[in-house]
């Protein structure tokens, strides 16, 4: 989730750096590109991918410039929960119910700023909205070509979610979820 911001971030941060007076910059994701969230619970590990296609559309994103570090204004993207697939219908579910897509159906990925690092890293600022809780993370972004790359943790708690058990209790879900991204941006 928060990865799409952070790819689209980073090219960005690439064109500003390379062109001068940037105010604008239009990208979109490419189909190549993966978004998976990464659990576990006592007894085994579960993963859920989204489907890219829901959020491929080209955008427009504004930007400032202050030395390495970028800033951006209004830049976020809308995550449906019910994009996610987690291999079958009853996980689908249970991942569902455990994010309160019913009442809040749409992760929010914003991006602040990023501050480049390196020419193949640059250190993201965002904010996740889940379950209606906005929290603030950090995170490194691995850039190579069209790539951007990377993972981050948080603890689901952290948003008022309670980690579900199933089975009378002998299996519950642990409260440390894992967002990897791989995304393919084409910017203009």
């Amino acid at each position: 989730m928060l990865n799409l911001f952070l790819l689209a971030s980073y090219l960005l941060l690439n064109t500003i750096l390379v062109q001068e007076n940037l105010g604008r910059v239009q990208i979109q994701l490419l189909p190549s590109s993966e978004l998976l969230i990464t659990g576990s619970t006592n007894v085994n590990k579960f993963a859920c991918n989204f489907e890219i296609g829901l959020i491929s559309e080209p955008r427009a994103i504004k930007y400032t410039q202050q030395g390495n570090e970028v800033r951006f204004s209004n830049l976020f993207i809308s995550l449906n929960i019910q994009g996610f697939n987690c291999g079958n219908n009853r996980i689908n579910s249970d991942f569902q119910d455990l994010l309160r897509s019913e009442k809040h159906p749409d992760i929010k990925i914003i991006l602040d700023r990023l501050t480049l690092i390196s020419e193949e890293y640059s250190k993201a600022f965002i904010k996740v909205e889940l379950a209606g809780i906005e929290k603030a993370f950090d995170l490194p972004v691995q850039l190579t070509g069209d790539r951007y790359k990377g993972k981050f943790r948080m603890n689901i708690r952290d948003f008022g979610l309670e980690p579900p058990k199933k089975v009378l209790g002998l299996i519950e879900v642990n409260e440390m979820i894992e967002i990897n991204f791989q995304l393919r941006v084409l910017h203009n």
